[in-house]
């Protein structure tokens, strides 16, 4: 977490700095200057620490939400823990550097507190000048303006220098240094921070520059008594004060001339808003976290054949639900505080659903829940992706089937029926093909996983056996019997015929729903009472209603025609 934040307010001072360099710096606009300064370095340590928390509602899966099967246990590696703690090393790195530093801020604040203690002074108007008997150039500290005694009474000090001097009192230019000194402790390690402590001082020799150009009206000699300043320095002054030897003269010649205009100021100043929304975006962090719905009532309703349903001790049809509702509970509850859970143990096509949630938000109840046990939908309908809001029906299915050009499902083997099957499977290809002592209920049970696999599962299983194939039709009366091989009489408990010459025993007659959805992926024509209707109404009428006749004859063919009735079907002999 201290390396991101690290890298997060690195990241924010540089783009500041880079700003103030290009567009800034050279302007004249040197009380804005400062303060955005000081602003860009407070803003560089608080953005990376700006949480921004999204609070979004729990919800159920919806219907392209689905749950992978896990097959297994994946082994995470043990990391491997350095014997020589780095961490520990790099702490203590920063700690000596934070220590060093704290030290020399506290012997630069000595410094000039023995110079104030030890030397006369006397007080000027709001300052206070402290007469110095080494030879060190004017220099500003707090209220304090250290001046060399000699000069001073010879008066050989100019007048320009003294104004210079007391801008940087009078405008507390010292606070700016304290603060950035402070920082400079805790970030000693950070490069960027010496480019502020630059700026920060070289933007407060522009200030009081132009104090007392605004006052003289005389740039050439204020600029000639700076360079003889300059000239006959030998020493320096204290670092943590404000003196007339440091910064660039060039660049302070250079501004002495500038005028910044009003609209170039205000222009630059507006360029601030993008810059600071884009490092709030970028540097913040943002959090989503999750409150559970609270709902006062929860209805639950039970979805039958025929569009009827359940509610309460009522069974009313689909139609009646909002009467219902608002009979029963919208007198004593808001409709924004009611949840609506629909429950069907039989599958339930999605314009069912549809149509249901559109009845019960007639009533204004947004918060509707849909559990069932399996789902068909049209392949036009299904979406991959769909967006959660207040108005989203929420679906909890265990299957779904898409109908369409073909028939997709989501049903698959269970982890507990791939374990068994792959038991069995290896039991019989581990026997020998010519001696293999068969289980009629093995095979069988063998069959009815390998038809739930899905194409993957089947990839990844064991192989289907390979069974032999039946022993041979019993002989006609009065045919000689061939002996049978000891050795076969001896093994097989019981040979049951499993290859494909044997004919199987007749299988379950499908369900209705069924069969109309294996006919619809073959691309039948479905015919209701003589009229022709989608495969989609097709379905909706089967599972609406479990009195309808079907007549699937001539379904084998290229164009298979399903016909539906609700009256007996006539066959023509």
């Amino acid at each position: 977490m201290m390396l991101i934040f690290l890298l997060k307010s690195t990241a924010c001072l540089t783009i500041f700095l880079a700003f103030y360099k290009l567009l800034l710096e050279r302007e004249s606009v040197h009380h804005f200057k400062r303060y955005f300064l000081l602003g860009a370095m407070v803003a560089s340590f608080v953005i990376p620490n700006l949480v921004f928390v999204e609070y979004i509602d729990t919800v159920g899966p919806t219907m392209s939400s689905f749950s992978p099967n896990m097959d297994g246990l994946i082994e995470q590696p043990v990391p491997q823990h350095s014997v020589f703690d780095w961490q520990l090393l790099f702490w203590m790195i920063y700690v000596l550097g934070v220590v060093g530093f704290g030290l020399r801020f506290l012997a630069n604040l000595s410094r000039i507190r023995l110079r104030i203690k030890k030397h006369p002074k006397f007080k000027d108007n709001f300052v206070t000048k402290v007469l110095l008997s080494q030879s060190l150039p004017p220099h500003t500290f707090l209220n304090y303006i250290f001046l060399n005694r000699k000069q001073y009474e010879e008066n050989s000090i100019p007048q320009q220098v003294l104004l210079h001097e007391e801008t940087h009192a009078k405008q507390r230019h010292s606070l700016d240094i304290i603060f950035i000194e402070l920082v400079q402790v805790v970030m000693w390690f950070n490069p960027l921070i010496y480019f502020f402590k630059s700026s920060i001082k070289l933007n407060h020799e522009f200030l009081a520059d132009n104090a007392v150009i605004k006052k003289e009206q005389n740039h050439s000699q204020y600029q000639n008594t700076i360079l003889s300043y300059l000239s006959n320095e030998t020493y320096q002054s204290v670092g943590i004060a404000n003196a007339i030897n440091y910064s660039s003269i060039k660049k302070r010649f250079t501004v002495m001339k500038t005028n910044t205009s009003k609209k170039s100021f205000v222009l630059r100043s507006f360029l601030l808003l993008p810059l600071t929304a884009l490092l709030l975006f970028g540097f913040s962090e943002h959090r989503q976290i999750e409150r559970e719905s609270s709902f006062d009532q929860i209805i639950e309703m039970d979805l039958f054949e025929n569009g009827m349903v359940a509610l309460g001790n009522t069974t009313v049809h689909l139609n009646e639900v909002p009467k219902m509702l608002r009979q029963n509970y919208l007198q004593n509850y808001d409709a924004r505080e009611i949840k609506v859970k629909i429950n069907s143990l039989r599958p339930v096509h999605y314009n069912t659903i549809t149509n249901v949630s559109q009845a019960i938000r007639t009533t204004g109840i947004d918060a509707i829940e849909v559990v069932a046990e399996e789902v068909v939908i049209d392949e036009a309908q299904f979406e991959e992706n769909i967006p959660i809001t207040s108005k989203t029906t929420l679906l909890n299915a265990n299957q779904m089937t898409v109908v369409g050009n073909e028939v997709r499902s989501q049903q698959s083997a269970t982890r507990e029926e791939m374990k068994e099957y792959n038991a069995l499977a290896k039991k019989y290809n581990d026997m020998d093909r010519d001696h293999m002592v068969i289980q009629k209920k093995e095979v069988m049970r063998l069959k009815e996983i390998y038809g739930k696999m899905s194409k993957k599962q089947r990839a990844d299983a064991e192989p289907f056996p390979d069974f032999p194939s039946p022993p041979p039709a019993p002989p006609a009366p009065g045919a000689t019997k061939p002996p049978m091989p000891p050795s076969a009489v001896k093994n097989i408990k019981e040979a049951k015929p499993v290859g494909p010459s044997n004919p199987p025993a007749p299988p379950v007659p499908p369900k209705p729903v069924e069969h109309i959805k294996k006919m619809a992926a073959k691309g039948a024509t479905f015919m209701f009472n003589g009229k022709e209707i989608t495969a989609k109404k097709a379905i909706e009428i089967v599972e609406n209603n479990n009195k309808i006749n079907i007549d699937s004859r001539g379904s084998k063919g290229e164009n298979p025609i399903v016909r539906l009735s609700v009256d007996p079907i006539e066959i023509d002999n």
